[in-house]
């Protein structure tokens, strides 16, 4: 696999692999996801297959790794929003939020949006960080090199906060630029995190079978 979720996260991008002594002409890869998916449950789908080399790993040869996370803005309970976003009442200040999203973006320690790791580094390289807006939703994007645990979910929750007025931004960047480990947050809850994309140096599949742009 080319990465590991919480519980309750969402993918449509993840790619995993497995080795077969079935060759590529005997079993072409279109027939690869009609077999896959018949024996799957509903709740997962295999999109498109790909032949790699016998070296391939799906998570350390990934260049990139692109999630969303989905933000409906409603003062009352949205029951069929529930499972796939974070529904958070007004107000909600979405070029605030886009402030601190873009102080995320470049090489940092996001040692504040994690757990203490012990030894492993904690610098990662942010090579996006936006809001979409939609008509009472957003969408949060980031790509990134890699990701640390609960760094995702973290970072929402934090903008989230600075978006509200809970937090100023001068707040946000002074915690972030300290990076105590764990400081910053609060987690945003799993569901309306998902993992969209995984890059690799030889594309694997066309990028239109990914949903990465559109705002709910």
């Amino acid at each position: 696999m080319a990465g590991r979720t919480d519980a309750g996260v969402h993918a449509t991008g993840q790619v995993a692999s497995f080795v077969t002594d079935k060759s590529v002409g005997a079993m072409p890869a279109h027939r690869w996801v009609r077999g896959l998916n018949h024996f799957l449950p509903s709740s997962a789908a295999v999109q498109a297959a790909s032949p790699v080399d016998a070296d391939f790993d799906p998570r350390r040869d990934a260049v990139s790794r692109t999630y969303t996370y989905n933000l409906r803005l409603s003062s009352q309970r949205q029951p069929l929003w529930e499972r796939r976003a974070w529904v958070v009442a007004p107000p909600f200040d979405c070029e605030v939020a886009s402030a601190a999203l873009s102080v995320l973006l470049g090489e940092h320690d996001f040692a504040a949006f994690t757990p203490p790791t012990g030894s492993r580094s904690t610098f990662r390289s942010m090579r996006e960080a936006s809001l979409l807006t939609g008509r009472q939703s957003c969408r949060i994007r980031f790509r990134a090199d890699s990701f640390l645990q609960h760094q995702v979910r973290r970072m929402v929750g934090a903008v989230v906060e600075v978006a509200r007025g809970r937090t100023s931004l001068g707040e946000f960047t002074q915690a972030f630029a300290v990076a105590r480990p764990g400081s910053m947050g609060p987690t945003a809850p799993a569901a309306g995190l998902t993992l969209i994309e995984v890059e690799y140096e030889r594309p694997l599949f066309d990028p239109h079978l990914f949903d990465t742009h559109h705002c709910p």
